[in-house]
């Protein structure tokens, strides 16, 4: 089977289609596509494609996947991801893009439990981006790469990395030997310059990173700058702040501080996003995602880029953006964003009914807002899970969990999402026409409802009271 469907990249990258293919509307003039056409003689593709079969890449590099077994191993997967981005002749600034996602899988599969969805949505964003660049160079539109992925979906995959795990396991098997100290007798010019070269090193300032989305530049007028930009978007002054912003943005990139302009795009991304501006808010929360090394910045930009495409019903990519955003919480051992990305994703699949991978994502956070030990994570997750129960039709769970969060926000004094919990759980206790258990839990919401300034969930609560 899978034979049939393994795409054939030398065609489908150099046009050789007998498709017809809509030209795109705005065509990128980049001089790669010139490029690409140099170094490829048309002759030499089609010898190439029609020679090898799917044995061998354009380039004459050999496939690493077996064709004729019927599992497949992850890293026999990642090999061919490689080669094929070595066969469509893909630039270093591409092959490094793809390579982070590739990493994250490798990250994974080292894990004694891969989680197989956080690789396929991985493979499945390498796949863009080298669709992406085909489409480009072409100015052709193209999905063979992301065709093949989902075609590898369909097959019997084994996430866990044998050979990764094999060479962590021969590192720790390996004896640790001390080397035997060595005296050697150096000109005094080269013990001060080595003395210098220390003393430079121990000077150098570690590098900052953002903590649960606060950020504070090491520059001091940049950081005014920036804390001045923060200042304006928190008022909602959005041309000040965005020209704020701008400044900030030349100044960092005047000084280098990259880490500084992934939060200024993160930021004018918040900006955009408040202001409904979603084209531009997707572009500068992208950037941000492009150039920050902290795992905690993509992690969040890519929960804005899936909240986004969630709130335009825009299934798949609102899916591989949340995907994105547990993989990098997870890298950055990060448990609330993770712990918020899996409830996200449950969400987007109770919208769709869809009960089975609804339900499977609402466990996993649970599993993760536990480890957390943070009790409003845990009840915000476990009242926002009973609501995805609730329209399921799991009304048992949906009680189980309104109950688990109850706890959660009576341990930490939260009385007025302990009074809106405690009415939830009430309503179905009605529709199940336990109305003295209804009436019960109404009563505990109203006290705890007393104890909040929310008069308006008050009079709800004794409204509700009152009909009982």
């Amino acid at each position: 089977m899978y034979n049939s469907i393994y795409p054939n990249y030398a065609n489908a990258y150099y046009g050789i289609n007998n498709r017809q293919i809509t030209r795109r509307k705005d065509e990128d003039k980049s001089s790669q596509s010139s490029n690409a056409t140099e170094n490829n003689p048309q002759e030499e593709r089609k010898s190439s494609s029609n020679n090898n079969q799917n044995t061998h890449f354009p380039n004459g590099e050999k496939v690493a996947i077996d064709y004729t077994k019927k599992r497949i191993g992850i890293d026999q997967v990642l090999s061919d991801f490689r080669n094929t981005a070595n066969a469509i002749g893909a630039p270093d600034n591409i092959k490094s893009e793809v390579a982070s996602y590739l990493t994250l899988i490798e990250n994974q599969a080292q894990k004694e439990n891969p989680n197989p969805q956080i690789v396929q949505s991985n493979l499945k964003n390498a796949s863009q981006i080298l669709d992406e660049y085909i489409t480009k160079t072409l100015k052709k539109p193209s999905k063979v790469v992301e065709n093949w992925v989902d075609a590898l979906f369909l097959q019997q995959i084994d996430y866990k990395s044998e050979v990764l795990a094999g060479a962590a396991a021969q590192v720790e098997a390996q004896p640790i030997e001390e080397p035997a100290e060595e005296i050697v007798e150096e000109p005094e010019a080269i013990q001060a310059e080595a003395v210098e070269e220390v003393i430079v090193e121990e000077q150098e300032p570690p590098k900052p990173q953002v903590k649960s989305g606060v950020y504070v530049p090491e520059d001091p007028q940049l950081k005014r700058m920036f804390i001045q930009a923060k200042k304006y978007a928190a008022i909602d002054n959005k041309e000040q702040a965005l020209y704020s912003f701008q400044n900030t943005m030349e100044y960092a990139e005047d000084i280098g501080d990259i880490q500084t302009c992934a939060m200024i795009n993160y930021e004018e991304g918040r900006l955009y996003d408040d202001f409904n501006q979603v084209e531009d808010a997707l572009y500068c929360y992208h950037q941000a995602t492009q150039q920050s090394s902290d795992n905690n910045l993509k992690a969040r930009a890519h929960l804005s880029m899936g909240k986004i495409y969630d709130d335009f019903v825009n299934f798949a990519p609102a899916v591989d953006h949340f995907c994105s955003a547990v993989s990098f919480a997870g890298e950055a051992d990060n448990q609330i964003l993770q712990t918020q990305a899996l409830t996200d994703l449950a969400q987007v699949h109770t919208d769709r009914y869809d009960k089975e991978n609804a339900i499977k994502f609402m466990d996993m956070s649970t599993i993760v807002a536990n480890e957390t030990n943070n009790g409003k994570v845990k009840g915000i997750t476990y009242s926002r899970n009973a609501k995805m129960s609730e329209k399921l039709g799991e009304k048992i769970r949906a009680l189980n969990m309104y109950s688990n969060s109850a706890q959660s926000f009576h341990t930490i004094e939260d009385n007025e999402n302990l009074a809106k919990n405690y009415r939830s759980a009430a309503e179905i206790m009605l529709q199940y026409g336990n109305t003295a258990k209804a009436k019960r839990l109404l009563s505990k919401a109203y006290i705890a409802a007393q104890q909040t300034g929310n008069s308006e969930l008050k009079e709800l609560i004794s409204q509700d009271l009152a009909t009982v």
